[in-house]
């Protein structure tokens, strides 16, 4: 896993979500993370969570329940780039 990729997921989960992202470098989404875990279905309290972390979905407004893919935990977001900065290890 990247990087910047790992210091989001233990973001994540310090705040009680698990997910499994990415942050998409190209493409038309380029710039927002993709969290998802097949698990989990797409629920109010992830819309309070992630919003209440700063998120906003990939057009910069809330996430709302239409956020989710089909009812899935599969959203994409952007906020946090300071996860994106290379630090040593």
């Amino acid at each position: 896993m990247k990087p910047e990729n790992k210091r989001m997921q233990e973001y994540l989960v310090n705040n009680g979500i698990y997910a499994t992202p990415k942050y998409l470098q190209a493409g038309s989404l380029k710039g927002c993370w993709r969290l998802y875990n097949k698990k989990d279905r797409w629920s109010e309290g992830l819309v309070r969570a992630l919003n209440g972390l700063g998120f906003t979905n990939y057009n910069g407004k809330p996430l709302d329940q239409l956020s989710g893919n089909g009812g899935m935990f599969q959203v994409f977001v952007r906020g946090h780039s300071e996860f994106l900065i290379n630090k040593a290890a």
